[in-house]
């Protein structure tokens, strides 16, 4: 009986069928719809934020048509990115995007989209551009741009051991003005969870540059007005102008530390923060004979102190030129917290048994002083006296003030007109510059000869690599023992900032890196080690990060 039913169903269902095929009158289209893959854009994209270039070429196919690329009319590429209001905005409209990473630190949705003209159908491909910060870690370098000098911050950017990028003006303000014609980076190494404090100063304001290091977010965030050296760091008021800015070593308690920071302003001003206080800063100016007094006379814009960190004083101490008098002044923090106005006054040296020099120097100027860890911590103070210039050396590294040796009426080719030097902490040698040649001046033998000659290029800054980290290089690299021999030979090498003479722009800025060879008489320039596109370079600073 079932199966009786089944087959008059069967026989039904037939019927319906041939009958639905008699009416079918031809009029359907069998057509494959097209279908558009995207591949070769990964999901996340990680680049740097201001330094490098969003480089991307999808692989974009039709299961119809095979490979698309830009010559294909039928279909319309577009880029877009959502902004801080949540909007998406085009960015490009070509199949390959290649855009400079103009973006802040962090995560950034991106959408590309393939259109057919033809039916209007769209393909999507969501993904995420990573923009890391270029500042974490690397060399600073405080540089002129244009005419006008305008003051510019670019980097040398270390985001590994194996990987350097160049960056530049990576320095965000928020209603700052622009600063006009720089002098110098000041760096201080604080090695707590506070975080270092970085001065970059010119003729117009000294700003600190705030960074997220201590959170953890690394690298600079956005310059304000309450940034200000003379806002943050000053604990009275003061119209000077702040040009220079130096840390005093001194083994502390149980450790390596910084005694005080000494800031000089264009003003002829000395200024100090006594660091081993909490809650202090810089007070009223101490080239007086008394704390909080008038000052008394103009001090240069340079200190002196030893660069070994971890000797064997108490106490800090550092070495000053009175303008006025022509004569050596110096800053001591001997007497420590109980003495505390000690350190809020300079005092002039007294002439020492056996003297090499006078420190009274009758009508001498000082050019400039070179701090170095030669000798535990000598001092080069490069004098000029009338036509002649001359070299005094003053030690520091004991805790006291000793004067090891006078260079009288320096005769070497071009060092009467030179205005960059350098010295060296490993080898009796002083580095100048005039044009576009680097001298090696040997204190020793008398010896000169020029090491490193340019072409069409002036060289405007010689600097020593050496890092403020009070507990020194080997603690610097602590959590990546590895790389300890790379750090400390980098002390040793010479830094050299040149501007091309043919540059047209304002980037005619070169950063080259020399080995020292030959007793310090020979220079090397390290492979790979040579960076353009940079402003007038004034002066360079590692940014230290632990």
């Amino acid at each position: 009986m079932n199966i009786l039913k089944i087959s008059r169903l069967s026989v039904l269902w037939l019927c319906l069928l041939v009958t639905a095929c008699a009416d079918d009158k031809g009029n359907y289209t069998y057509e494959d719809k097209a279908v558009i893959t995207i591949d070769g854009i990964s999901q996340r994209v990680a680049v740097l934020a201001g330094a490098e270039y969003i480089d991307l070429k999808p692989v974009v196919t039709s299961n119809l048509e095979g490979v698309i690329d830009d010559q294909n009319t039928n279909f319309e590429f577009c880029y877009q990115r959502k902004n801080s209001e949540g909007e998406w905005v085009d960015v490009g409209n070509t199949k390959d995007l290649y855009m400079l990473a103009s973006l802040d630190a962090g995560t950034h949705s991106f959408l590309f989209s393939v259109t057919d003209r033809r039916t209007e159908v769209k393909t999507l491909k969501l993904f995420y551009v990573n923009a890391t910060t270029i500042t974490s870690e690397g060399w600073m370098l405080l540089c002129n741009e244009g005419p006008e000098e305008r003051v510019r911050l670019d980097m040398l950017a270390q985001l590994s051991i194996d990987r350097i990028v160049p960056a530049y003006d990576v320095i965000r303000r928020q209603g700052v003005p622009e600063q006009y014609h720089a002098t110098n980076l000041g760096f201080y190494s604080t090695g707590s969870s506070t975080g270092n404090r970085i001065i970059m100063m010119s003729e117009d304001a000294a700003y600190r540059l705030p960074t997220g290091d201590a959170q953890g977010f690394t690298g600079f965030v956005e310059v304000e007005s309450f940034h200000e050296l003379k806002s943050s760091m000053f604990l009275t008021t003061t119209d000077d102008h702040i040009v220079n800015f130096v840390t005093v070593p001194y083994y502390g308690k149980y450790k390596p530390e910084h005694d005080a920071v000494i800031c000089i302003s264009r003003e002829g001003n000395a200024y100090a923060w006594n660091t081993v206080v909490l809650e202090t800063g810089f007070e009223y100016p101490i080239n007086t004979s008394s704390r909080g007094g008038t000052p008394e006379y103009r001090v240069a814009p340079y200190v002196g102190t030893t660069l070994k960190r971890q000797f064997a004083a108490e106490y800090g101490i550092a070495l000053l030129f009175d303008a006025d008098n022509h004569r050596f002044v110096y800053w001591s923090g001997e007497g420590g917290d109980a003495d505390e106005g000690r350190k809020q006054v300079l005092r002039p040296l007294e002439e020492p048994e056996n003297k090499k020099f006078s420190y009274n120097t009758g009508n001498m100027d000082l050019v400039c002083m070179l701090s170095t860890n030669f000798s535990e911590g000598t001092v080069y103070s490069i004098m000029q006296d009338g036509g002649k210039r001359h070299i005094y050396e003053v030690n520091l590294g004991s805790g006291e003030i000793k004067q090891t040796a006078c260079h009288l009426d320096i005769t070497a080719e071009n060092f009467a007109q030179a205005s960059c030097f350098a010295a060296s902490s490993q080898y009796y040698v002083i580095y100048y510059a005039y044009g576009n040649k680097v001298y090696a001046y040997n204190l020793g033998t008398k010896t000169c000869k020029p090491v490193i000659t340019l072409d069409d290029e002036e060289i405007t800054c010689l600097k020593f690599n050496r890092y403020d980290y009070p507990w020194g290089v080997e603690q610097l690299c602590n959590k990546y023992r590895e790389y300890l021999p790379i750090y400390q030979e980098r002390e040793n090498q010479l830094i050299v900032g040149s501007y091309k003479n043919t540059a047209t722009d304002n980037n005619g800025g070169v950063l080259r890196f020399y080995d020292v060879s030959e007793s310090g008489m020979g220079l090397t320039l390290k492979p790979g080690w040579e960076y353009s596109g940079y402003a007038k370079i004034k002066d360079v600073r590692y940014k230290e990060i632990r």
